[in-house]
């Protein structure tokens, strides 16, 4: 199983899309992906840019860090 951060990002993509009841294909319109590329990123093959989570991000009224994957938190101190 892929554990990459581009695969983190890209199952809060989906995850985000489905809650929001938005389709993939508007979604992509709405961001101005073309959806073969935009099925590339959502699959995971492809990297989102920062630039188009931000606009995901206010296409499906989420906040961006919703879609960040963990390594952008900060640890813990033990």
């Amino acid at each position: 199983m892929d554990h990459s951060p581009a695969r983190e990002v890209a199952d809060k993509v989906a995850a985000s899309i489905l809650r929001s009841g938005c389709s993939k294909s508007s979604a992509s319109a709405a961001v101005g992906i073309p959806s073969t590329t935009f099925n590339r990123k959502i699959n995971g093959h492809v990297e989102f840019t920062f630039s188009e989570l931000l606009r995901l991000a206010e296409v499906l009224d989420v906040a961006p860090s919703m879609l960040m994957p963990a390594a952008f938190y900060a640890k813990a101190a033990a």
